[in-house]
C-alpha cells in the first residue's frame, strides 16, 4: 500500500490537510484533516451581552469578519425582536458586498489562477500575467475600502450594531463607491470570461446536493430567511439543524454536516446552481452563456461561479447605493424583549454561515455557530476520493497529489473558521491486519456478513459471520434508541482488482463513494442506522478468485478467511 503526501496545502486560509491511502488498485481512505485546535468561541459567548458577542465573533475569521458580524446580528435581532430599518438593511448589504469583492478576487487571481496557468504561486505568475495579479489586488483593495467606510475598519469593524450603525456613511462616500464600482465593470467582465473559459479537468465529476439561502422576492443575493436545496426543498433558517445535522469524526477538529445521510456543498457554486437563473444584467447574460451541466457536478467550477458573483457584486453596488440614498437616516431598531431564541444566516463567500442564540435576561445562554467549510468538509473528502480513485484507475497515480490539492483549493476553504497538507500513502503489506487489531481492541465490534450461500467465494462473508458467533441486530431497539453504538464491520467478497485472497479493510464511506467496488449494502443500510455510526463503520473485503453458481470457496479466499479469524480470535 502507498501514501502520496503534500506536506503543506498552499494558498488556502488556515492549517489543514488531506491524507489518502492506496492499496493496489483501490483508494482505501481519504481524510480531510483540520489541524487547528478547537477555538471554543461558542462556549466563550455564554454569559456575555449581545454587544460583547458582536465584538468577539467576527474575530473567528479576518477574511469573513463581516459575514460573522451580519450572521450574528441577524440571529441576535431575531432573538431580541429588533426591527431593522430599511436603510440599515441596505447598508449592511453594501458592507457585505464589499466582503465578497474583497474575498472572491483574492481567491480567483492569487490563489486559484496560478494552478491553471502553470505557476506555483501568484508571485511567479505575475512575471507574465502582471495585469491579472494587479487587478485582483485592486479589486480586493476596493472591497476593503467599502468595508472600512461601512464598518469603520477593513477587518473586525465595530460600526455595525444591533438595529443600525454607529455612523452612517456620507453621501460623498457613497457616490465615490458607486463611481468606482462602475469603473471596475470592464475588468469584472474580463474576469468572468477568463475563469469560465479555463480548461477545467473532468476529474472529479459527481453530482451533489447544493444548499444556499433563498433571498426574498425571487432575487439573487446573499441573505434570506429560508434555505433552498437543489432538490427543490426549502427549510426555514430557524430550523437550520434540519439541514446541517452535525457530527464529529476522529481525524479532524472540524465538525461535519450531512443532509439525509449524504454530503452537500455550499458556496458560490451552490448559489449559482440554485439561483443562477435569477441573475440579471451582464451577470445574467454571462450565466446563460457559460453555465452547463458540468457546473452541477464538478467542484472546480466554483472558481467560475465566484467570478460570476464578483460581477454580480459590482453591478449590485450602484443599485444598493441608489436605493439607500433615497431613504432618510433613522434611529437604530430597539429591542422588543430581553429573553428569546433566534437563528441568523448569511451567505459568506464560502457558503452559508449560521449563528444561533438563546438569550436569557439580556445575556447569552447558548450559541451555535456553523461555518461553510465545516459543511463542505464531507464533500471535500468525497471529491478528493473520487479524483484519486479515477486517476488510479486510469493509471495516472502521479497526478493524484496535485489533483487533490486542486480540489481542496477549489472549495476556497476557510479552515480557521471551521475550527496545509495533502498526503497520499501506499498502505504497507499487512496494514489491514494492524488496523483490524486496533479496531477490535478499541471496543465491541459487530460483524455483518454479506453474500450468497450458493456462489463459491461469495459465501465468505456469511461464513465469517457464522464463525465469529453470528449476527446481532445492528438496528436500534425500542429499549435502546439509536442502537448500542458498536462499530459495524461488514464482511464480503469484494472485487477491487487485487490478487485472489487479498484482504482490504475499507472505511464504509470509501465504499459508498466508490462505484467500482461490488458490494451489497443497500439491504442493510437502513434509515435507522445513525449517520455518525455508519460513517464510523468499515468493510472487510476479500478479493474473490471467482463467483460462480454452485461452486466451492477457492483455497486463496479460504486461507484469507482463516487468517482473519486468527487475528480476531487471538
Amino acid at each position: 500500500m502507498k501514501t502520496i503526501s503534500i506536506d503543506h496545502l498552499a494558498r488556502v486560509e488556515g492549517a489543514g490537510g488531506i491524507t489518502a491511502v492506496i492499496d493496489g488498485k483501490v483508494v482505501t481512505e481519504v481524510k480531510f484533516l483540520v489541524n487547528e485546535g478547537p477555538r471554543l468561541f461558542e462556549r466563550l459567548m455564554i454569559g456575555k451581552t449581545p454587544e460583547e458577542d458582536l465584538n468577539i465573533v467576527p474575530r473567528i475569521c479576518a477574511i469573513c469578519s463581516v459575514s460573522h458580524k451580519i450572521a450574528a446580528l441577524r440571529g441576535l435581532e431575531k432573538a431580541l425582536d429588533v426591527k431593522v430599518p430599511p436603510k440599515v438593511a441596505l447598508l449592511r448589504e453594501l458592507m457585505h458586498l464589499g466582503e465578497m469583492i474583497e474575498s472572491h478576487p483574492l481567491h480567483i487571481f492569487l490563489l486559484a489562477l496560478p494552478d491553471y496557468l502553470g505557476y506555483p504561486n501568484a508571485i511567479a505568475m505575475a512575471s507574465k500575467y502582471g495585469f491579472e495579479a494587479k487587478i485582483g489586488l485592486e479589486m480586493k483593495e476596493f472591497g476593503n475600502h467599502i468595508m472600512k467606510v461601512l464598518n469603520a475598519r477593513f477587518i473586525h469593524g465595530e460600526n455595525a450594531g444591533l438595529g443600525g450603525f454607529g455612523r452612517t456613511p456620507t453621501r460623498e462616500e457613497m457616490i465615490f463607491i458607486k463611481t468606482r464600482a462602475i469603473q471596475f465593470l470592464p475588468f469584472t467582465l474580463r474576469t468572468v470570461q477568463l475563469m469560465c473559459e479555463l480548461d477545467y479537468p473532468d476529474i472529479p465529476e459527481s453530482e451533489t446536493l447544493y444548499v444556499c439561502l433563498n433571498p426574498a422576492g425571487g432575487k439573487f443575493g446573499f441573505m434570506g430567511e429560508e434555505v433552498i436545496l437543489s432538490s427543490g426543498e426549502t427549510i426555514d433558517v430557524q430550523d437550520y439543524k434540519k439541514v446541517t445535522n452535525e457530527f464529529v469524526v476522529s481525524h479532524s477538529f472540524c465538525k461535519r454536516s450531512h443532509y439525509k445521510g449524504k454530503p452537500y456543498s455550499v458556496g458560490a457554486l451552490a448559489r449559482v446552481n440554485n439561483l443562477g437563473e435569477r441573475l440579471e444584467n451582464e451577470a445574467g447574460r454571462l450565466f446563460k452563456k457559460y453555465f452547463n451541466d458540468r457546473w452541477k457536478k464538478n467542484p472546480l467550477f466554483n472558481n467560475a461561479a465566484q467570478a460570476l458573483e464578483t460581477l454580480y457584486a459590482f453591478e449590485r453596488v450602484p443599485q444598493v447605493i441608489d436605493e439607500a440614498l433615497k431613504l432618510p437616516d433613522s434611529e437604530p431598531g430597539k429591542r422588543g424583549r430581553e429573553t428569546g431564541k433566534g437563528a441568523g444566516a448569511v451567505e459568506a463567500p464560502r457558503g452559508i454561515l449560521f449563528h444561533a442564540y438563546e438569550i436569557s435576561k439580556g445575556l447569552i445562554a447558548n450559541t451555535d455557530i456553523i461555518t461553510p467549510t465545516a459543511q463542505n468538509a464531507e464533500d471535500i473528502e468525497r471529491y478528493c476520493f473520487i479524483a484519486a480513485q479515477e486517476l488510479l484507475k486510469k493509471g495516472q497515480e502521479d497526478k493524484i497529489r496535485d489533483r487533490m490539492d486542486l480540489v481542496v483549493r477549489s472549495f476556497d476553504p476557510c479552515i480557521s473558521c471551521s475550527a496545509h497538507m495533502v498526503q497520499v500513502r501506499t498502505a504497507e503489506a499487512g496494514d489491514w491486519k494492524t488496523r483490524l487489531k486496533e479496531l477490535a481492541a478499541a471496543g465491541p465490534v459487530e460483524f455483518i456478513g454479506l453474500g450468497r450461500e450458493d456462489r463459491s467465494d461469495d459465501t465468505v462473508g456469511l461464513e465469517l459471520e457464522r464463525r465469529l458467533g453470528g449476527r446481532k441486530s445492528h438496528l436500534p431497539s425500542e429499549e435502546e434508541p439509536g442502537g448500542d453504538g458498536r462499530r459495524i464491520i461488514f464482511l464480503d467478497a469484494v472485487d477491487f482488482g487485487g490478487r485472489p485472497g487479498k484482504v482490504c479493510l475499507l472505511p464504509l464511506r470509501s465504499v459508498l463513494w466508490n462505484s467500482t467496488l461490488s458490494h451489497r449494502l443497500a439491504g442493510v443500510l437502513g434509515a435507522d442506522i445513525p449517520y455518525a455510526r455508519l460513517m464510523d463503520s468499515c468493510l472487510l473485503g476479500i478479493q474473490p478468485s471467482s463467483i460462480t453458481e454452485g461452486g466451492l470457496m477457492s483455497p486463496e479466499v479460504r486461507e484469507a478467511m482463516e487468517g482473519i479469524l486468527e487475528i480476531l480470535e487471538s
